[in-house]
């Protein structure tokens, strides 16, 4: 009898009702990417980097001046601008030429930049659908136990029912009713327990998918028993890791800083031209120059640039290797998890739960034969329903550690590998 009630509400469910109302995994997946503002800030960080690339190859716009020299301000002659001869109406342009090197570590330098963001949008869309697909795997798996539960609680109530008759007519014993009456309350207890976890799960996975879509009936489990990951040679998947990448990228835009502040050893010069007019008899005036930064103090100014930008770029080596070490643990422990899963979720539903089964239908049959008690019943359903509930949680945890495991690399990474 146990599960008779679940599946007879499944037979009135039709496969288009059931795909019309259903919420899948990869479903969910692609509804969390497209709500997730995260990812759209990312993208426009990422336009953002790409104009700066265009800006940064550009050399300063030139300067317009436009102004009076020696315009008199006391005297016979105050103010007037063509008595003087030292009184002059000027305009002129002024431009730097930033050196071609130095243009071309800029640009680098936010192509750098942009390939940061693109790294940490690539990092974020990993950590998304991994909190997509955990969200969706905690609310199917305590729905399910919320489910098997209820069924457990029916036939329990049932069998209270029966009970009840039964010690009327002298057929069981007042310790076997309130064993059942107790069994009862205690399925209650759980049940409440667990609506409680289900509410909390489904207001996780409203934060993904919205809560139109988290309220729709969850269907189409992963196959969690195989990974794309090549477990057998984690130094590749290493260099695939969204995280490392971010990390990678971090150096290659340390080290663009690095070569920029050395290039900032080398000044940039400014040309200028300016037309001066003065008065009616007097002739108008035309000057040329070039202005050059003179770096006097190296050691103190652009020696102490170069050498703080050395140094972030070993703290971003640094910060790269930590990273490697704590990326390879987390691989190696998920692994292990979620290989040792399958191999307990196989001992339980090839082992356990069998003998599970057949405890408890020796025990109703010699009970039906008068060889047994209610008490003994009762205990090998308790039994079968604890190992069925261990089994769903340990298939929950290998699922997890699955998804850790299968959605640590963005599928546009994998794709390329």
């Amino acid at each position: 009898m146990i599960f008779k009630v679940f599946f007879s509400v499944l037979v009135v469910l039709t496969p288009a009702t059931l795909s019309a109302q259903s919420l899948g995994f990869y479903e969910a997946q692609q509804l969390a990417l497209a709500n997730s503002r995260q990812l759209d800030a990312q993208s426009a960080a990422f336009v953002a980097a790409q104009e700066l690339v265009i800006v940064a190859g550009e050399r300063p716009d030139p300067m317009l001046k436009i102004g009076i020299e020696s315009l008199p301000v006391n005297g016979a002659d105050r103010f007037s601008m063509s008595r003087d001869f030292m009184t002059m109406r000027m305009i002129g342009l002024s431009q730097e030429f930033t050196r071609g090197e130095k243009l071309k570590q800029r640009r680098e330098r936010m192509v750098r930049e942009a390939a940061v963001v693109s790294a940490n949008k690539g990092l974020l869309k990993s950590e998304v659908l991994r909190g997509i697909s955990k969200a969706w795997l905690i609310k199917y798996y305590l729905e399910k136990q919320q489910q098997l539960l209820e069924t457990y609680l029916i036939e329990t109530q049932q069998q209270l029912t029966a009970s009840k008759a039964a010690y009327r007519g002298g057929k069981v014993t007042q310790s076997d009713l309130i064993r059942a009456q107790s069994d009862v309350l205690l399925l209650e207890d759980q049940l409440e327990a667990l609506s409680r976890e289900v509410s909390k799960a489904q207001t996780v996975l409203t934060r993904w998918v919205g809560e139109e879509n988290s309220s729709r009936m969850l269907l189409g489990k992963p196959d969690f028993h195989k990974t794309q990951l090549m477990l057998d040679d984690l130094n590749s998947e290493l260099a695939e890791l969204p995280a490392l990448i971010v990390q990678e990228r971090l150096i290659e835009l340390a080290d663009s800083d690095v070569r920029l502040a050395q290039s900032n050893k080398k000044a940039d010069w400014t040309a200028e031209l300016s037309y001066a007019q003065r008065g009616s008899e007097f002739s108008d005036m035309v000057s040329i120059g070039v202005s050059v930064p003179i770096q006097w103090d190296q050691a103190r100014r652009q020696n102490r640039e170069l050498a703080a930008r050395q140094a972030k770029l070993e703290q971003a080596r640094a910060e790269r290797d930590e990273q490697v070490f704590i990326e390879t643990a987390e691989l190696r422990a998920l692994i292990d998890d979620w290989r040792s899963g399958l191999s307990r979720l196989q001992r339980y539903n090839e082992q356990l739960l069998p003998l599970s089964m057949a405890r408890q239908q020796s025990a109703l049959a010699s009970w039906r034969g008068g060889r047994g008690s209610l008490t003994d019943v009762l205990s090998a359903r308790r039994a079968l329903l604890d190992t069925h509930l261990q089994t769903l949680q340990l298939e929950v945890q290998t699922a997890l550690a699955w998804a850790e495991l299968e959605f640590r690399l963005s599928k546009e990474s994998r794709s390329k590998s």
